[in-house]
């Protein structure tokens, strides 16, 4: 494959970061690339950094908005794009030298392939692995997208839309959800319902950065939660209607968001907040499907049916638990 491949880039003070993400995309193995950095109002030196990329190398384009999060800059980066495929990179990330040109191998053998994904692995910021790749057979697997939202109610798949390529005519069709969290599983879900099938080259591709300030990592936003929740309820109910035999899948997928929820918020932000009193209700009344389920691994049917009963008790546990283990806890 030969085509024009659009990364797509959401840049938000990144200076610390950023050189290696851009880099790591520029040199690529496969160059045939549009490499669009949109800086969503940094208030550090990114966009400077990012116009200085642009008038270095010609496949890239810099576009700088008012601050939107990084949903509104993706779509920007979506609307902008000249490529016959789409990719997305995290500016806190880096690809594998590879990626892309694994990716179009997958395109190149599948003429009925829509969406590619790779592996990916998170990292600490001192570039030590914390965790390795889901799966690492080095094959192309072909799943239907039923199999495939069967493997993410599972926790067996990977929602991020950074260790994927997306035909871009397909991916016009959408946008990311602004203003949200969890906005990557909520338009997984809705775009592979139009989809029969999902490739997975089961090599890793992506880097994941775990660092503290960002969108979802380390450190607690209830938006993030909430919308946890929210996406929970939302894949359950497109189950209910239209993928009727992972029901069971779908109510482990809610109870273990719940299990989520309850542990790492903190209690003051369980105090009247309407959110939590809804999970803590149905933790209650899907008491039996804790029992039940045979997807619950018997330490969270433990947790669950504890905190169905004794949420305050269990939250001061685990509070307990996690200051022993040296780490962070907002009461």
């Amino acid at each position: 494959m030969d085509a024009l491949v659009s990364v797509i880039v959401p840049v938000y003070n990144s200076t610390a970061y950023l050189e290696r993400c851009v880099d790591a995309i520029l040199s690529q193995t496969y160059k045939n690339l549009e490499v669009i950095l949109v800086d969503d109002g940094s208030k550090d030196d990114s966009l400077s950094m990012c116009r200085a990329y642009e008038e270095k190398d010609s496949r890239v384009k810099c576009i700088h908005k008012e601050n939107g999060g990084s949903s509104s800059a993706r779509n920007v980066g979506i609307k902008e794009a000249k490529g016959e495929y789409i990719c997305f990179c995290d500016s806190d990330d880096y690809y594998e030298p590879d990626i892309v040109e694994n990716l179009s191998k997958v395109f190149d053998e599948n003429e009925d392939a829509m969406i590619a994904q790779c592996m990916a692995v998170c990292r600490n910021e001192d570039g030590t692995l914390e965790s390795g790749p889901l799966k690492d057979s080095g094959k192309i697997v072909k799943e239907t997208s039923e199999e495939y939202l069967r493997e993410l109610l599972l926790h067996l798949g990977d929602s991020s839309f950074c260790t994927k390529m997306i035909k871009a005519d397909f991916m016009k069709r959408f946008s990311f959800n602004e203003g949200r969290l969890n906005e990557d599983f909520e338009l997984l879900v809705y775009m592979q319902e139009e989809i029969d099938n999902i490739y997975t080259y089961e090599i890793t591709g992506y880097n994941i950065i775990l660092r503290f300030g960002s969108n979802t990592r380390n450190v607690y936003k209830n938006l993030f939660y909430d919308c946890m929740i929210e996406n929970s309820d939302m894949v359950a109910k497109l189950v209910d209607e239209k993928h009727p035999s992972l029901k069971e899948e779908a109510r482990k997928f809610q109870l273990y968001q719940r299990l989520d929820y309850t542990l790492h918020t903190p209690l003051s932000k369980m105090k009247n907040n309407p959110m939590a009193d809804k999970v803590l209700r149905e933790l209650k009344e899907w008491r039996k499907d804790i029992d039940t389920n045979s997807y619950l691994a018997p330490k969270d049917r433990r947790n669950l049916k504890i905190l169905s009963r004794a949420p305050k008790f269990s939250k001061w546990v685990h509070n307990k638990i996690m200051f022993i283990k040296g780490k962070p806890v907002e009461k």
